[in-house]
């Protein structure tokens, strides 16, 4: 946690002594319930349990240390014994299960990589000097943050007490690899804390704030990176560190990856609050919401890393305010909110220049009989709805007969566009656009799960508003672990991007064509990702006045979304958040993109 500031000449001797007291005494106090504890986690003695609480008194040790370390000898001198001690504490843990030793082993392995953070950290302490001023901390500051970090600690390994207590050895154990080696990234929250440490504690609130996203950023990458290790490769490198027997599958590594993601935004932001004075009570809000999450959830490695995941989450939502965070776009002059309020737009150019009220476009790739039966449903409402319209359909290298399908419907309304092989959505979406010729341009998904007749609601809602786009919502019905992963993506999608929007993947958009053409030239994803990349550019250039429209689901028929398309999804979505963050904001929009948008004539078809 950071510390206080500390000169040169403080000595931290008086204080590391007091606090190593104080948490040997906790660990004294709290001892006698260890056989109790271990009785209920079906331990096979209380030495597990007395070896995570003995990991108090050295932790502590480290704490005094490494502020006295960041104060007097600057980030780098002071990051090496925290990775030092981490590299001992994972090479010992594996080890360990290596050559089958038990749950003891693991924890003491833990609790010898905090000793050794402990002593490299005291071999650098200065000489004791007669009258040198002791290291000081007030005690309120203290108890607030030891409180707050110790929540945060009790939150971090309860999910592995519950499956010691409710699986199987074996399972336990797979679990129990897995989780240590999503945690060990824990170790890159401290590394990003002491890096940008200086202007986090900053008291000039821009500065602090920056700092914490750029923060926030690096920690999802990180948490990334482990979801994808644990996702693609749970059942050869658990193996490969821990021991043959130890392994998780897909499903499993990407919620312990996710979850991973989110105790390392969460360790930042308790980090954050702890500078500003603030309590960190975030780790003890997720704690006490585990338990009635996991009751909720099945009792497998998979319903309490669900349930876990969903605690972690509370906890970030709990850290986040105080922090001078916005993650929706600021309040225009005037309003004082950040809600889309209805306006008087003047017309522009290209909205003069537009043939039809509104285009739609739908892509479609091997989505069988659905995509015919949905255009001809989405033809009919749009009749019924009396705007001048036009629909393209756009196949994007269909291998299943469905361009043929599609051609027999033979509506004046409907245009056939396409490409030769598959290219992904977002081409597909690309390609229909720079045809289209509405004052308003809309897509909808092909396979159906989104009645046609949400379109019209959603094309009133963005005039009634004023808006640069309207956004369809979903309300979600599926099964937990995609519940779960949803609101990740949504969450990952507001740390990245900023983005206001609570849901940017469903298949129910319209665009003001002055604010699409605006944009459309700096896309450049062909996937599913492509929704994302597109509203992350209507607000990093100003169209930012999205309405958001519930609608309802149907179950899918023929989507070609896979569960591993969120793996895929995921990966993309910080791909394109590391290249737009490298882009310049100093390029600017296209200002007149009409040969983009081509207002074709009107018996073109």
């Amino acid at each position: 946690m950071p510390g206080p500031p500390a000169g040169p000449g403080a000595d931290p001797r008086p204080l590391l002594l007091r606090a190593v007291r104080y948490a040997a005494l906790a660990v004294l106090v709290a001892a006698p319930a260890a056989v109790p504890l271990a009785r209920v986690l079906r331990l096979p003695g209380p030495l597990p349990v007395l070896l995570t609480l003995a990991v108090l008194v050295p932790s502590t040790a480290v704490a005094v240390l490494w502020a006295h370390a960041l104060g007097s000898r600057g980030p780098l001198a002071a990051s090496w014994p925290l990775l030092g001690g981490a590299s001992v504490r994972l090479l010992a843990a594996g080890g360990a299960l290596w050559w089958g030793a038990g749950v003891s082993a693991v924890l003491a392995a833990t609790l010898l990589g905090e000793c050794v953070a402990a002593l490299l950290l005291a071999v650098r302490l200065p000489a004791r000097r007669a009258g040198g001023e002791p290291l000081r901390v007030r005690p309120r500051v203290l108890v607030r943050a030891v409180t707050g970090f110790a929540g945060l600690w009790v939150l971090t390994g309860a999910d592995l007490l519950c499956a010691r207590h409710w699986l199987s050895a074996e399972s336990a154990g797979g679990y129990g690899a897995g989780a240590q080696l999503a945690k060990a990234s824990l170790a890159c929250a401290n590394l990003i804390v002491l890096l940008l440490i200086g202007r986090l504690a900053s008291a000039d609130r821009r500065t602090a704030t920056r700092a914490l996203t750029r923060a926030l950023g690096a920690a999802v990458l990180a948490g990334a990176g482990v979801a994808l290790v644990l996702a693609v490769g749970g059942g050869t490198v658990l193996p490969l560190v821990f021991g043959p027997g130890f392994a998780v599958g897909p499903g499993l590594g990407l919620l312990l990856g996710i979850d991973a993601t989110a105790l390392l935004v969460l360790t930042v932001l308790l980090h954050y609050r702890a500078a500003h004075g603030g309590a960190p009570l975030g780790g003890w809000a997720g704690a006490a919401a585990f338990p009635p999450l996991v009751a909720l959830f099945p009792a497998t490695a998979q319903g309490i890393a669900a349930a876990h995941a969903l605690a972690v989450l509370l906890a970030v939502a709990c850290a986040l305010p105080g922090t001078g965070l916005r993650l929706g776009p600021r309040p225009r002059a005037g309003t004082g909110t950040g809600r889309v309020l209805p306006v008087a737009r003047a017309e522009h150019e290209l909205d003069r220049a537009a043939r039809v009220e509104i285009s739609v476009v739908v892509p479609y790739y091997n989505p069988g009989p659905a995509v015919a039966r949905h255009l001809s449903g989405l033809l009919r409402v749009l009749d019924r709805h009396g705007a001048s319209y036009e629909v393209l359909a756009v196949d994007d290298g269909c291998t299943d007969g469905s361009r043929r399908r599609v051609a027999r419907l033979g509506h004046r309304r409907l245009r056939l566009l396409g490409h030769a092989a598959n290219r992904g959505k977002g081409a597909a979406l690309r390609t229909g656009f720079r045809q289209c010729r509405g004052r308003w341009i809309a897509f909808i998904d092909a396979d159906g799960d989104l009645p046609a007749e949400l379109l019209p609601g959603l094309l009133d809602a963005a005039r009634r508003a004023g808006a640069d786009a309207a956004v369809g919502v979903k309300h979600l019905q599926h099964g937990r672990v995609r519940r779960l992963c949803s609101g990740a993506f949504r969450l990952l999608a507001r740390v990245l991007f900023r983005l206001p929007v609570r849901d940017t993947q469903t298949g129910l958009k319209v665009f003001r064509r002055e604010a699409l053409a605006g944009v459309l030239p700096l896309c450049r994803e062909d996937g599913f990702v492509f929704d994302l990349e597109l509203l992350a550019l209507l607000h990093r250039y100003g169209h930012r006045r999205i309405a958001e429209v519930p609608v309802a689901v149907r179950p899918r028929t023929g989507s070609t979304v896979r569960p591993t398309t969120a793996l895929r999804m995921l990966a993309e979505a910080l791909r394109l958040g590391a290249r737009l963050h490298l882009t310049p904001r100093t390029t600017p929009a296209p200002t007149d993109p009409r040969h983009l948008l081509r207002a074709l004539p009107d018996n073109a078809g």
